[in-house]
């Protein structure tokens, strides 16, 4: 999946662009920083945390994410998103 601005979300073309990448380097973060971004995902995604974590940190398509976590609405995911873009911390 490659980057894509989402006017949906209340946040620049390049603060988007920064969390988009920065969250794909997850695997190779510090601990620390993987828990900071596993707990946001947690906090904004509830139920479906699980599913947002995997979504940001690999790049894959919300429609397969939901369907290996049996989601049945992408939108539910969507918003998880949106609120995981906009609370995304400054200081990282």
């Amino acid at each position: 999946m490659k980057f894509r601005y989402k006017t949906a979300i209340n946040a620049s073309y390049e603060r988007q662009g920064y969390i988009y990448f920065k969250s794909l380097t997850y695997p190779t973060m510090l601990p620390r920083d993987k828990e900071r971004i596993r707990r946001l995902c947690i906090t904004v995604g509830g139920d479906h945390g699980q599913a947002l974590l995997e979504h940001v940190t690999t790049g894959e398509s919300v429609k397969s994410v939901c369907q290996r976590h049996y989601i049945g609405s992408p939108t539910s995911l969507y918003r998880a998103i949106k609120r995981y873009y906009e609370r995304f911390p400054a200081d990282m």
